[in-house]
């Protein structure tokens, strides 16, 4: 009988070396992050607990991972100081290990009992060469003992077949048998030099033509974004006419009222602030519209291009949905002026915003127009604003798609114009225009 003693790696460490890589970090981790909201100093002692614990469990992988074996091997099969005794016929199989599995000549057995036997090596150490071609020689010779049982006569057991199969499955694991290999250093600074020439200049190239290719996008995704803006404007502007002429009573000698499409951006969508790229999503929405310019709503808007102003009219709101009145929309724009802070506010904010107030008044469909219409707070708003700041743009506008004929909003004009002149508010400037019609 022979007898191979050898020291070896296990598998009885695993459990410590999984603690240490997960189970102390994330337990302590959670445990520091729950405690912190009532101990408040209770941070960096747990990071000490944390590393002294995984100091710790590496100690105890490294222990509990070294073992001496050994093995003595008979007819019958082989008697091992860590596993016991371990008859031929009660092996199963003898699966190889995978390339980045475990280094040769590393071997597991597994029993017929579902037992498992494993023995692993680290062969580039110098202390473990020895114990490496200890335990080949002891593999050659469990390699002998099952060729033997193969070729023996077995009367029909299937303990033939069993072993063949383990002298195929030893034979596989052979073929990884290591070898130490043996690069000249010229050879390894040649390789150096290469790629620090050729590989740099390569990966360079690569970046250049990826940046170029990006960039070109970008530039391509900005020029349909124009492009798509002026065909979108023009087809507002055609499909505007639908609604009518809307009629503008105002001091703003460049101010117009156009019908502007309110396309809606994705709730859900990220905000994206790089050139190009926030504008993807853009170009969708805007070639939707020019496909289908009835699929939006249109808010009627003041425009003041020299200015950059553009306010929206809205209803006061105070006004409620009547089938006899329509709304005369209101809006006053100070651009050099702010309201005052209220004095009950106590952070002084010294951002600059302008005076802009929206609001509307509404008169009855039928009948003349009369000056009570007047007697209203927004409009008493609007008119204060106009009186107290100097400088400040009024602007009045009525559509004729709501039912008020040119005729009608000249009438409420000189209503309004009576009523500025008793205020003592200044209509030299007022003048009246035409909008949204050929």
């Amino acid at each position: 009988m022979k007898e191979y003693t050898f020291k070896y790696q296990n598998n009885s460490g695993l459990l410590y070396l999984l603690l240490v890589l997960i189970g102390i970090p994330f337990g302590l981790i959670f445990l520091t992050v729950w405690l912190m909201d009532y101990v408040q100093w209770i941070f960096w002692p747990n990071i000490v607990l944390m590393l002294s614990l995984m100091v710790f469990g590496v100690w105890r992988f490294v222990k509990k991972s070294k073992a001496i074996d050994t093995i003595t091997l008979d007819k019958e099969g082989f008697t091992s100081l860590s596993y016991g005794r371990v008859l031929y016929k009660d092996i199963h199989s003898i699966p190889p290990y995978g390339l980045l599995q475990a280094p040769p000549p590393s071997m597991r057995i597994k029993l017929n009992n579902g037992k498992k036997l494993v023995w692993l090596f680290n062969p580039d150490h110098p202390k473990s060469a020895v114990e490496a071609i200890t335990f080949a020689a002891f593999r050659e010779e469990l390699l002998h003992h099952l060729e033997q049982r193969a070729l023996a006569p077995q009367g029909g057991n299937p303990g033939e077949n069993t072993a063949t199969s383990l002298v195929s499955q030893i034979e596989e694991s052979k073929k990884r048998d290591y070898r130490y290999i043996a690069i000249p250093i010229s050879a390894v600074f040649a390789l150096v030099m290469l790629f620090r020439t050729c590989g740099a200049d390569f990966i360079q190239q690569q970046r250049d033509k990826e940046t170029a290719g990006f960039r070109d996008a970008i530039l391509d995704m900005e020029k349909t974004y124009e492009t798509n803006v002026l065909k979108a404007k023009d087809v507002a502007a055609v499909y505007a006419l639908t609604f009518g002429p809307v009629f503008l009573w105002t001091n703003d000698p460049r101010a117009t009222v156009v019908f502007r499409p309110d396309i809606p951006r994705d709730p859900y969508g990220a905000e994206i602030n790089v050139i190009g790229l926030r504008h993807a999503e853009d170009n969708k929405l805007l070639e939707q519209y020019i496909q289908h310019p009835d699929s939006v709503n249109y808010d009627l808007t003041i425009v003041n291009t020299a200015e950059k102003f553009y306010a929206v009219m809205n209803k006061s709101i105070f006004s409620r949905e009547d089938s006899l009145t329509v709304p005369i929309y209101l809006t006053v724009y100070n651009p050099k002026e702010s309201l005052p802070s209220p004095f009950s506010q106590k952070v002084v904010d010294s951002t600059f915003r302008p005076i802009r107030y929206s609001t509307s008044i509404a008169i009855p469909r039928a009948g003349e127009p009369k000056s009570e219409i007047l007697d209203h707070m927004d409009f008493a708003s609007v008119r204060s604003i106009l009186k107290k700041y100097r400088g400040t743009y009024f602007y009045m506008v009525a559509k004729e798609q709501d039912g008020i004929s040119a005729q009608q909003f000249e009438k409420i004009k000189i209503l309004v114009l009576k009523n500025f002149e008793e205020h003592k508010v200044d209509t030299e400037q007022f003048e009246s225009r035409r909008c949204n019609s050929e």
